[in-house]
């Protein structure tokens, strides 16, 4: 209050937000099949107390392949921009195999799947829709390198050594659209497009 009892004005760029930040990014969703596999190689580590971790829900395994930011709003003409530069990538169906449990660095270092072998088509998918979007003006949060890898778990400290497991053969026939409210555990597809075969 004021000393006049009046209400005082909010200060420029200190309001509160008028409502959740929606965050957008585009993924590889794993089939069920493979989210399965995936999730009893998450459970089999949980189970041996080999990490102590917060773990990821099986409903949530995806790889990033491009971060579009967080929004207030989901405008119209950021979902038209974003759906047209994925329909420009041109990138056959193929298979990828991680097989290797790794610790990124962090203070909650993530524990992810990740694959031993370079994937050519994975990255040449990454690199085809990170140009597209760049032309539409949506390229500037992209990561300028590439590590493709699925997050299992937020550790308490970093694994000493990786941690080799059986190949999980994943099928990639498509890129999907994901939508999120910060804060929220959920997210929502808004669009799923299949590479052209």
């Amino acid at each position: 209050m004021t000393d006049a009892g009046q209400p005082q004005a909010a200060l420029p760029g200190l309001e509160e937000p008028a409502g959740p930040l929606h965050r957008l990014f585009f993924a590889l969703v794993p089939p069920e099949p493979v989210r399965e596999q995936i999730a009893d190689v998450a459970s089999s580590l949980r189970e041996g107390g080999r990490i102590e971790a917060r773990w990821v829900k099986p409903a949530r395994y995806h790889i990033t392949l491009a971060f579009l930011g967080d929004h207030p709003s989901l405008r119209p003409s950021l979902l038209e921009a974003a759906r047209s530069a994925v329909g420009k990538v041109r990138v056959a169906p193929f298979a990828w195999l991680p097989d290797q449990i790794a610790s990124f660095s962090g203070r909650r270092p993530p524990c992810v799947l990740r694959s031993t072998r370079a994937s050519p088509a994975l990255q040449t998918l990454w690199e085809q829709l990170r140009r597209e979007l760049s032309l539409v003006r949506l390229g500037g949060r992209i990561e300028r390198g590439f590590t493709p890898h699925v997050t299992l778990a937020y550790g308490l400290r970093d694994l000493p050594v990786p941690i080799a497991v059986a190949p999980i053969a994943w099928p990639v026939d498509r890129v999907v659209l994901l939508h999120s409210e910060v804060g929220s555990s959920d997210y929502e597809t808004l669009g799923s497009w299949r590479l052209p075969g």
